[in-house]
């Protein structure tokens, strides 16, 4: 007995190190963004209900690792990875959701309670396996009720009995969803109704599924009016600095006279000043800007939000320019960070004084350019409206007045994001707005 005891431990820990394995396998293969064979194995993992599994593959789909971005997927897994406890989760699944549309949650949480794991068919739970009501403790009861809640998707926090603000609000979530009295009550009743409820009663009970539609959808959106340009939602500073003040989100970088550029010529570890001197190039040979020893910005100011934005779209912002020297580039982005895709360039006292750019892995071209300069540094905000429809046409025009119009079809694919970068100047971005 002694000797079968031992042999038993062996085999245990030899499946729990083969456990581990899989996923410490997962995470090296995540760590060399080795990303598809990484996301196939959190997939196992995850139909084993292993929570750091599905909390992982909520951040994939989160970000686009190796898979097309999906918001949806990845509230579902970050929703399934909190509702087994995850520390991290169920504050990944609420930024993501301020992300998201009304609909797109719905979505995501029906998704999340007609989920089920995958394992052997003997080793299902069933109603004949759960312990009779009757029997149960106060307390075994509302684990139960955790239990069950969490099955359908609804996140009841950890299985220990105690009635907190997690469990009591997943509660009343479902008593509203199942049209019940929505008093937070933990009772036998509610408990035989859990176990009774199958995934036809959550279709019906869920909001109705959206039906395809033309109308336009808010993709983006932010005034900073909650004095933190970090969440709600979430900019990323890629370099320079950039502060919230009365008018909005604002960056400021020094510029360096010509002789000083000149003297200092460009250094390879200083990507913004080659990417400025190209910008400015191609805006030579292929724009009417007429070539100036401009000052040169001592650090490129870059700030971007991912925001999936399909291809035709609507953006408006307000933008105040307070000072006459360096450039102002922004647009829309492909990629989990700022690559191809369009730019407009502003030129305070220079002609044209806005440019319309595509931007590829390989390529800078110039599409279209105002046909005169642009002067906004009167300490006030101004309208940028800037439109594409399905066809790749494009306006974009400044307190109402068309500026530029133009047509590229190069980007048939929808954009991830938002970008904004300062190469010498001091401007504030006091709203945004994207529709699509």
């Amino acid at each position: 007995m002694i000797i079968k005891g031992f042999v038993f431990l062996l085999l245990l820990s030899g499946h729990i190190a083969l456990a581990n394995a899989d996923y410490a396998d997962a995470m090296r293969n995540y760590e060399r963004q080795q990303y598809r064979e990484a996301i196939q194995e959190f997939r196992e993992l995850a139909r084993g209900e292993d929570a750091d599994a599905q909390y992982m593959l909520g951040r994939m789909y989160e970000a686009g690792n190796g898979t097309p971005q999906n918001f949806i997927e990845a509230h579902k897994w970050y929703n399934l990875a909190a509702s087994r406890g995850h520390r991290h989760a169920a504050d990944a699944r609420n930024a993501v959701a301020e992300r998201m549309t009304t609909q797109q949650i719905a979505e995501a949480q029906q998704a999340a309670r007609g989920w089920q794991p995958e394992g052997p068919p003997d080793s299902q739970a069933t109603p004949a396996s759960r312990p009779d009501i009757d029997t149960l403790s106060d307390r075994e009861g509302l684990a139960e009720i955790q239990r069950e809640l969490n099955r359908l998707g609804y996140d009841a926090g950890p299985v220990d009995g105690l009635m907190g603000t997690r469990t009591r609000n997943a509660i009343l979530q479902y008593q509203t969803d199942a049209s019940l009295a929505a008093n937070g009550h933990a009772t036998s009743g509610l408990l035989k109704r859990l176990r009774q409820a199958d995934r036809q009663e959550q279709e019906v009970a869920a909001p109705d599924k959206p039906q395809p539609t033309d109308s336009p959808r808010l993709a983006l959106q932010d005034d900073f009016s909650d004095g933190d340009f970090r969440r709600n939602p979430e900019w990323t500073v890629l370099s320079g600095r950039f502060d919230i003040d009365r008018g909005g989100l604002r960056s400021a970088v020094e510029v360096q006279d010509e002789n000083a550029s000149t003297t200092r010529g460009l250094r390879s570890e200083r990507p913004e000043e080659i990417g400025l001197a190209m910008l400015q190039l191609v805006l030579e040979q292929t724009g009417n800007i007429q070539p100036k020893a401009a000052p040169t910005a001592t650090q490129t100011a870059r700030i971007f939000v991912s925001s999936p934005i399909r291809n035709a779209f609507e953006i408006e912002l307000e933008l105040a320019s307070r000072q006459q020297e360096g450039s102002l580039e922004m647009g829309v982005f492909q990629g989990n960070r700022p690559g191809g895709g369009y730019r407009l360039v502003y030129h305070p006292d220079s002609n044209p004084g806005l440019s319309l750019m595509r931007l590829t892995s390989n390529s800078s071209e110039v599409i279209a350019s105002s046909n005169d300069s642009l002067n906004l540094e009167d300490d006030s905000f101004h309208s940028l409206v800037w439109t594409r429809n399905q066809d790749g046409d494009m306006r974009i025009s400044i307190d109402g007045r068309p500026v530029i119009q133009a047509r590229d079809t190069s980007f048939r694919e929808p954009f991830q994001g938002f970008v904004l970068a300062n190469h010498g100047g001091d401007y504030s971005l006091g709203r945004i707005r994207v529709e699509d």
